[in-house]
């Protein structure tokens, strides 16, 4: 039985205990709730309260170099269950633990299966077949060129003493010289949600050089952007413990910061700062599924419900269109969940998100990027765009490979727009369908395909397809 993720709204003595790493009280706590609103609504679920406590993602402390209160990130409280059964008896448990969720803990609640996550492979992409003998096509600046995006011609409009703008990267952790010299630098994430005494994952402590390369990509088109570095992502083979419940708790953390920033900000009637949130990863294999409870194709997940959340905080959220693609997919990919239909599936697939495909700087796409449509249950119309990959640095870092590179220029270019047009003047849903409507397709009809969505961003148009401010 896989892990569960349940996400609750927390009470005092449930918070209480939660922050003292007590979990028995913490399952004592969660049972009794269940209990008692089973007896409310007569409902005869004997199983629901077969799980064990095993990990706490949200025992994280605030985040440095910002004067917030802690119990304005505790709005949700992460915990991560396991099943006490064994095989059908368990799967009964799950759903019945399911069916409880609402009469216990009311509509704030969710609860999903808990899944390893990876970063978006950097090193065994390559496009198909392969045209060189690196497997890689052109450099950053022809990259640039492809998307018409000239950082030079859009100047960032910052506010006074601060960055109009706040780039995100939920990925493997940045170098401290990426990171802003003073005040937040981002969110530390827990290496093991299950030992109250584990190290944490603090910014500026990259594990591998995937969020760097990311980051460069995004810099590269919005060079004033202030990034801040979330590393809730592990390195794709087996060194951390980080599951999804510990994204989800970093979300939610994410979440916290943004909602009391913008309460700031309006109580002294400063102009909102913009967030843009950069995800270059995706789930590898989101067996095994549970009735109403899976990850891939399941709306009421919470890393989906999270993401809504991020959302109506007016927040935009890209995310990689995963290595999955039918002809040439990364090594771990499950075959089940590969191609069309089936590679873009999850968080990537969330209609909030703008979901990114891979084509080389010459417009060919690139077989390992995942094809639409979106999996069945989600949003249909993905990958929402594509952006290029598979092509030198320029600067002697590593090559950019992989959905993860198109990614972090498309964040890069949502981003440039916001320094000229913030998300209280244009919302993400608006500034997503200009994208749209001004991309360009390498070939074929304009409108959204399977494999390049609506076409290759074109920031140029998009800039002029704009309001006037």
């Amino acid at each position: 039985m896989p892990r569960l993720i349940l996400v609750v709204p927390p009470w005092d003595t449930l918070l209480r205990s939660y922050e003292s790493w007590d979990f028995g009280a913490v399952e004592t706590q969660l049972k009794a709730q269940i209990r008692q609103g089973l007896e409310r609504e007569n409902l005869l679920l004997p199983h629901a309260t077969a799980f064990r406590v095993v990990a706490l993602p949200s025992n994280v402390p605030p985040p440095e170099g910002i004067d917030i209160d802690r119990d304005a990130l505790r709005s949700r409280l992460v915990c991560s269950l396991q099943m006490t059964g064994e095989g059908e008896a368990a799967r009964v448990a799950a759903e019945q633990l399911r069916q409880s969720l609402v009469p216990a803990f009311g509509r704030g609640a969710s609860i999903g299966v808990d899944l390893v996550v990876d970063a978006s492979d950097e090193s065994r992409s390559h496009w198909c077949p392969s045209e060189s003998p690196d497997g890689l096509f052109g450099d950053r600046a022809a990259a640039l060129r492809a998307m018409h995006a000239a950082p030079d011609s859009m100047p960032v409009l910052g506010l006074p003493g601060m960055e109009a703008v706040h780039l995100v990267m939920v990925d493997t952790g940045l170098p401290v010289a990426m990171l802003p010299p003073a005040g937040l630098k981002g969110w530390p994430v827990l290496e093991d949600p299950a030992h109250p005494q584990g190290p944490l994952r603090q910014p500026g402590m990259p594990i591998i050089g995937h969020g760097a390369m990311v980051a460069r990509n995004a810099r590269a088109i919005a060079p004033g952007v202030r990034l801040l570095d979330c590393p809730a992502i592990p390195d794709g083979i087996t060194q951390l413990p980080v599951f999804l419940a510990s994204v989800v708790a970093a979300f939610h953390q994410i979440c916290g910061t943004i909602a009391e920033w913008q309460k700031k900000e309006e109580a002294r009637l400063l102009p909102r700062t913009s967030w843009v949130i950069c995800n270059a990863w995706g789930v590898f294999d989101p067996e095994p599924e549970l009735p109403g409870l899976g990850y891939a194709d399941n709306p009421d997940h919470p890393v989906a419900a999270v993401l809504r959340d991020l959302a109506a905080l007016s927040a935009d959220i890209v995310f990689a269109a995963g290595n999955c693609g039918p002809f040439c997919p990364n090594s771990r990919c499950n075959p089940a969940y590969t191609g069309p239909g089936r590679s873009i599936n999850g968080a990537n697939a969330s209609p909030e998100v703008l979901t990114v495909g891979a084509v080389r700087t010459d417009g060919i796409w690139l077989g390992y990027s995942g094809p639409g449509p979106g999996i069945a249950g989600l949003a249909h119309d993905k990958p929402d765009l594509s952006a290029p990959s598979q092509f030198e640095d320029g600067e002697g870092f590593t090559p950019n490979t992989g959905t993860s590179a198109a990614c972090g220029l498309a964040a890069g270019a949502v981003a440039q727009l916001r320094t000229r047009w913030p998300s209280a003047v244009v919302d993400p849903t608006m500034l997503k369908e200009t994208l749209w409507h001004t991309a360009g397709q390498p070939e074929g009809p304009a409108g959204w395909q399977e494999r390049t969505g609506y076409g290759v961003l074109n920031l140029a148009k998009a800039a002029d397809a704009m309001p006037d401010l």
